[in-house]
């Protein structure tokens, strides 16, 4: 093995595959094309003088050789960026710092007053606040990028080596411009719905999954016009300018229906609630900066449990 070749990309690349057990997904979540992932993991290969992966038709395995390597190389990009944190921090140990990964429902609902009230108590906080989708964030939480994920319950295949923290449940629902032609009509049909622009999470995705099967379940499918979106501030100005519905998790509509932006229409979507709260390492007890945090998001949580969906 020559490792003056081995580079950080090589083990970040094959800790990425080997989670996700797809190359597609894995170059999504390192925002490459696959045929560079393809490329990297090759030089992996050609490094270690043995084979890593074998592909299949639905996804690629690892060989025992892949899986240690894997392993070891999750180990070593957290201990890499545990270790550079604790560097950064000697110089400045006034400084609480913690890195969490935000899912559309907590970004723009319950974390920003987590935070603001968490800036209150300790002034010299330092708070990086990180989005995407949730299989891009539990890769960096497992890698040790990001101190926890707030929002939604990852798929099953994304949560090992973490656990899950239920704060609360919320449901998906269908909402709106006030001037929009569904808006105040009483249980309108889907067939009303599907002459619309439906902006959905992006494909993939566990939110997505719930809203295919929500209409695949009542006899509907995806209109014409269908926008794939995760970004809060994007889709509130589409829904503005047109006559798009966005199906959102109820938490990153919140403030927009309570502030009269936006209008839930009138779907019943009860059966697309879904388990909401905080996703940590199993291994490694939380940083000081990252233990206020989720104590504060718990308090804050806790006081809006009340205006939480029934």
């Amino acid at each position: 093995m020559n490792f003056d070749r081995l580079k950080l990309r090589h083990l970040r690349c094959l800790a990425l595959v080997g989670q996700e057990r797809n190359l597609v997904r894995a170059a999504r979540a390192l925002a490459l094309t696959q045929p560079a992932v393809s490329k990297t993991i090759a030089e992996l290969e050609d490094i270690v003088g043995r084979q890593l992966l074998v592909r299949r038709r639905r996804g690629v395995e690892l060989t025992p050789a892949g899986e240690v390597l894997v392993r070891h190389a999750v180990a070593t990009l957290r201990g890499l960026r545990e270790g550079l944190a604790l560097a950064l921090d000697q110089p400045q140990g006034e400084h609480l710092r913690v890195a969490v990964g935000a899912l559309p429902n907590m970004a723009a609902g319950l974390l920003p007053d987590v935070v603001a009230s968490l800036s209150r108590q300790e002034p010299a906080l330092r708070v990086r606040v990180v989005s995407g989708t949730n299989a891009q964030l539990m890769a960096q939480l497992r890698q040790g990028e990001i101190d926890l994920v707030v929002g939604r319950l990852a798929q099953p295949s994304a949560m090992a080596d973490l656990s899950f923290v239920q704060l609360y449940s919320e449901p998906l629902v269908l909402v709106a411009r006030p001037a929009h032609p569904l808006a105040g009509r009483r249980a309108p049909t889907l067939d009303a719905l599907s002459v619309h622009p439906l902006v959905v999470p992006v494909h993939g995705t566990l939110v997505r999954d719930t809203a295919d099967a929500y209409l695949f379940a009542r006899g509907s499918m995806l209109p014409a016009a269908v926008i794939e979106a995760t970004d809060t501030s994007f889709v509130l100005g589409l829904l503005r300018r047109t006559d798009a519905v966005w199906f959102a998790p109820k938490g990153a509509a919140d403030a927009a229906l309570a502030a009269g932006e936006l209008v839930r229409l009138d779907y019943d979507t009860d059966s697309t609630e879904g388990p909401v709260g905080i996703t940590l390492r199993r291994t490694g007890e939380p940083a000081e900066g990252a233990r206020r945090l989720i104590e504060v998001i718990r308090e804050t949580a806790r006081r809006r449990a009340p205006a939480a969906p029934p």
